[in-house]
């Protein structure tokens, strides 16, 4: 791939064309003119020395080796070089609002596309500053921890949606905990330092159900971190749409009585949050984000020198344009418009092709290749991290080789980083021309490095369990036939629905279900004591051995509530896949209805 560190000279491009434009109107004429003073089967005669080919020759040599001069002074640059420099930037962590009234249309397409869109233009306005990026609704999650890989973090932005998070509501308060977060605050293994280079941007329609989000935003002023809002929507409000299992919209959400909910940008809100925070406010609509003054906020941080860091740097290569320009200059110059045997078109030609043969050629795709043989070594070596250096050098120069970014991504998986595992994955998928088997074969392992990072993670295991589910989702569409795909499928799922029982256990619902839950069981433990006593009048001797089989049964119900928590997990995980191996539909379905558990939230509000 070429790169140019001065694009802007290659215009000059055009003063040559120009140039030989003028000169093909020039020959034309000059022919004109010859034409009416003689005949052109007389210009052989009355000029035997003119050549027919040797002027156009010459002045096209000229030409070309002008535009050469021009591309060597843009100074084309390919390949990579690895430097050491200083890098410095401030801190930048986006609250984006995934509740259901971010599909309203009020704003074109809707809320949350828009929402998309202020991102990327947000991130197009950044110069070395690190972004994480937090999702809510009624409860917030990480989606991107603190990097300054924006195209990773455009990949992680076109995964949200509003699915994503099973608790509706709008909980800007906890969103903004988050963010402190990332930022390190309450680390108990980071020691926090106040500074003024971090800012948080909170994108939402600001109808908070759930906190108190103006404390939270002061909570971060006091610590240096300045809290800016981006309200989306329209003051006038608009339906809620309502959409169907094919995504075709259907309904718009109602309330218990049949109203039609009106959702409505509450900017009175997004305000107080904004003066509390030390920021500033601004509203999206559908003529502009009025993003101007959030980044003049951002340009304004002060700028944290995160230390030395390794980067590549292009190599020039203007010494070959420079150098071909040379010899179609001289080429030109000593090229003869009269025939001349000893300065023949021929010998020319023949020299202009040894010297291109001569010509070193780029050596950039063979270091590349050279790299990845490299680290398929360490890998097989069992060396992984010296493997993902190796990686990381031949991803370099071409960050959308499938390959460089597949390889990595496993090395990383070896080494237990199933996060960043996952974000090369998906960006193997970013590589052009890649078939559907391979794109598959990606997806599915990025379910896997997902479900490892959730297992391994409690505040964000059903965050990461739901992009597996989606992964593996994609996975099966690209190839239906994988059973694997499909079994890890249902394993992910299995894990989300009891990550989600957690959450819910948690935040204090579900404890009326299980109260019922029980009175259930007790009355039909009662109905098995009468059949028993009823067995016990009729014949003595059965009730003994039934005794001893309540007493075993009930050893065995202590020592599985006395199992550990992975253990049950493990085998609840078996009997999932065992399920789904069988096809048994049914069995799923009936132990997903006894599982669940009621959501008693503390708003009745769920967009």
């Amino acid at each position: 791939m070429v790169h140019f560190e001065h694009i802007e000279y290659l215009w000059l491009l055009l003063v040559v064309a120009a140039c030989g434009l003028l000169w093909i109107f020039a020959e034309w004429r000059n022919r004109r003119k010859l034409e009416a003073w003689a005949d052109r089967q007389m210009f052989g005669r009355l000029i035997p020395d003119r050549s027919r080919w040797r002027p156009t020759v010459k002045v096209v040599l000229a030409l070309i080796g002008f535009a050469l001069l021009v591309v060597a002074l843009a100074n084309p640059q390919m390949g990579t070089k690895i430097e050491k420099g200083k890098r410095a930037g401030s801190d930048v962590a986006i609250c984006l609002d995934l509740s259901n009234s971010m599909m309203a249309e009020d704003i074109q397409p809707n809320r949350l596309e828009r929402s998309k869109r202020v991102v990327n233009n947000i991130m197009s306005t950044l110069a070395g500053d690190r972004i994480s990026l937090v999702v809510f609704a009624g409860a917030s999650y990480i989606q991107m921890p603190l990097t300054n890989d924006y195209s990773a973090a455009k990949l992680f932005l076109d995964q949200v949606s509003c699915d994503m998070i099973a608790s509706q509501g709008t909980a800007i308060g906890d969103a903004i905990e988050k963010a402190m977060q990332t930022f390190g605050y309450d680390d108990p293994d980071r020691e926090w330092e106040k500074n003024k280079g971090r800012a948080i941007i909170v994108i939402s329609d600001g109808e908070n159900h759930e906190d108190d989000a103006v404390g939270a935003a002061r909570k971060a002023a006091k610590e240096g971190v300045r809290v800016c809002t981006i309200g989306m929507g329209l003051p006038d409000g608009a339906p809620i749409p309502e959409y169907d299992p094919r995504g075709r919209k259907n309904s718009y959400k109602r309330e218990r009585g049949g109203t039609i909910i009106m959702t409505k940008l509450n900017e009175e809100m997004m305000r107080q949050i904004a003066d509390a925070g030390n920021g500033v406010y601004v509203r999206a609509s559908n003529a502009g984000s009025g993003l101007g003054e959030i980044t003049k906020v951002i340009e304004g941080l002060e700028k944290e020198d995160y230390g030395e860091a390794v980067f590549s740097a292009y190599e020039s290569r203007y010494q070959y344009p420079l150098a071909a320009a040379i010899v179609c200059l001289m080429a030109s110059v000593l090229l003869f418009e009269r025939k001349n045997r000893k300065w023949s078109l021929s010998s020319l030609t023949g020299a202009a092709i040894l010297f291109l043969l001569i010509m070193p050629t780029d050596a950039s795709a063979q270091a590349n290749r050279k790299q990845m043989r490299e680290g398929n070594r360490h890998y097989n070596k069992e060396k992984y991290d010296q493997a993902e250096v190796t990686y990381r050098r031949a991803l370099e120069s071409d960050t959308t080789d499938f390959r460089g970014q597949y390889n990595l991504a496993s090395s990383l998986y070896r080494q237990k980083k199933y996060d960043e595992a996952a974000m090369h994955y998906l960006q193997a998928l970013a590589a052009p021309d890649v078939s559907d088997s391979r794109r598959a074969k990606a997806l599915h392992n990025a379910g896997n490095s997902m479900v490892k990072a959730g297992l391994e993670s409690e505040q964000q295991g059903m965050q990461y369990f739901q992009q597996a589910v989606k992964s593996y989702q994609e996975a099966l569409k690209l190839d239906p036939k994988n059973d694997d795909t499909r079994y890890n499928l249902a394993y992910a799922r299995r894990l989300l629905q009891q990550a989600q029982q957690q959450q819910q256990q948690q935040g204090g619902g579900g404890n009326d279900q299980q109260n019922k839950d029980q009175q259930q069981q007790n009355q039909q433990q009662q109905q098995g004591d009468n059949q028993n006593k009823d067995q016990q009048q009729q014949n003595q001797q059965q009730q003994g051995n039934q005794q001893d089989q309540q007493q075993q049964q009930g050893k065995e119900q202590q020592k599985q509530q006395q199992a550990k928590p992975q253990e049950q997990r493990k085998q609840d995980a078996e009997r999932m896949l065992e399920a789904v191996k069988n096809n048994e539909r049914q069995t799923l379905k009936e132990q997903a209805r006894k599982e669940q558990v009621s959501t008693n939230r503390h708003t009745d509000k769920d967009w």
